[in-house]
């Protein structure tokens, strides 16, 4: 199965609107649903943080500001070295690295001397500067978190299947070993149409013998190989179309057809 990239799931955590074919993977794939709601919560994190310094940080038309210095609540800019961060990894314009909450001001000067509407607007070009980071270097980290913890298939033999007369259809099989030592035959076609229904074939190469897989519903079908099955005997991937019949055996109408790099 294509999982969904973590470039996608970010976007989609962030609030994108997902496509119905995303919509779909995520229906039937748990793994990433998983990965999604993780991303979902850095989102989450990352707002609350900003809602929080908004809430204690800064003040408001309801006198704020004559209460922040007593209890110790006067924001403080963070060092410079964190804008330099920030800047870095989502590599944003030069005309951006100068830090905005220090821009046009001495070093030394303390944060609580602007105008709170100043404040504000750099405060907050900032914290959003700085949840879209966390969520870029989230991404990335889980991802490689889940690469490790989560080791995918190994490609053991593959074929761009070709169409037989009458066919325009495109398409390929992968066989792939799975962590847990099964092996998984992926077959996709440019189309889905057939008279009756799709049935996928393992054939010997001179096509006397042959292995039902089972139906292809749409474009992409998975089939575990059966342990037995020894792969160097029927090593050409077939499509078909089946009638509704009855009939078990192959109607001798081949959709695509490639033989096995093995």
């Amino acid at each position: 199965m294509q999982h969904l990239h973590d470039d996608a799931l970010t976007l989609l955590a962030l609030g994108e609107e997902a496509t119905a074919e995303e919509l779909a993977h995520l229906d039937s794939c748990l793994r990433c649903r998983a990965d999604l709601g993780s991303f979902q919560r850095v989102v989450a994190a990352a707002r609350l943080a900003g809602d929080s310094a908004d809430d204690v940080g800064f003040e408001s038309a309801a006198g704020l500001s004559d209460r922040s210095e007593p209890y110790g609540l006067t924001p403080q800019a963070p060092d410079s070295s964190v804008w330099e961060s920030i800047h870095r990894e989502l590599k944003l314009d030069e005309g951006l690295r100068p830090d905005p909450l220090s821009a046009h001001e001495p070093s030394a000067a303390p944060v609580a001397s602007f105008s709170a509407a100043r404040r504000r607007r750099r405060i907050g070009a900032w914290l959003a500067a700085a949840a879209a980071a966390s969520v870029v270097v989230a991404a990335g980290t889980w991802g490689a978190l889940r690469d490790v913890a989560v080791p995918g298939p190994d490609v053991i033999a593959s074929v761009e299947l070709s169409p037989l007369a009458a066919y325009t259809d495109t398409g390929s099989a992968v066989v792939d070993q799975l962590p847990d030592g099964q092996r998984e035959l992926v077959v996709t076609s440019s189309s889905a149409a057939a008279q009756g229904y799709r049935e996928v074939w393992l054939l010997a190469p001179d096509a006397t013998s042959m292995v039902s897989l089972g139906t292809m519903d749409g474009t992409e079908g998975h089939f575990v190989l059966p342990d037995d099955l020894d792969l160097s005997l029927y090593p050409v991937v077939d499509i078909s179309d089946e009638p509704y019949d009855g009939d078990p055996a192959h109607s001798g109408d081949s959709i695509l057809r490639g033989q096995l790099d093995l």
